[in-house]
């Protein structure tokens, strides 16, 4: 499945905005798995139990009872800069959890991506 059929590009992720919607943005800055986790650990308010590691992500990520809006949204106003073997493993995790949540339940996830990136994602999922 291509990364456009399950992600969002926009020319201008800061326009997303939604009263509904858990908005979680993430930028550059990040170098490292942990430096992510500690930002969606924040930004997504994840539970105590979270285990910072790949597995624990995407067992939150389809697991929002937390979260009081329906919606959760991960902006990426510019791309983590991990290791490109990282970043795919991240990619995938995101994509596997977007796609598993199902019209009907009680949350949705949609991930987006500044357009600019596209053919980065892309590559990466490839």
């Amino acid at each position: 499945m291509k990364a456009t059929e399950v992600f969002y590009f926009e020319e201008d992720t800061h326009k997303l905005n939604n009263e509904n919607a858990l908005i979680s943005r993430i930028d550059g800055c990040l170098r490292t798995p942990k430096e992510l986790f500690d930002v969606l650990y924040q930004s997504l308010s994840l539970p105590s139990y979270f285990g910072f590691n790949w597995n624990a992500l995407f067992d939150c990520l389809r697991d929002f009872h937390w979260i009081g809006q329906t919606r959760v949204i991960i902006v990426h106003d510019k791309l983590p800069e991990l290791e490109p073997s990282e970043m795919k493993i991240y990619l995938e995790i995101l994509r596997d959890a977007a796609l598993d949540w199902k019209l009907g339940e009680e949350h949705s996830l949609q991930v987006v991506f500044k357009e600019r990136d596209r053919n980065s994602v892309e590559a990466l999922m490839a």
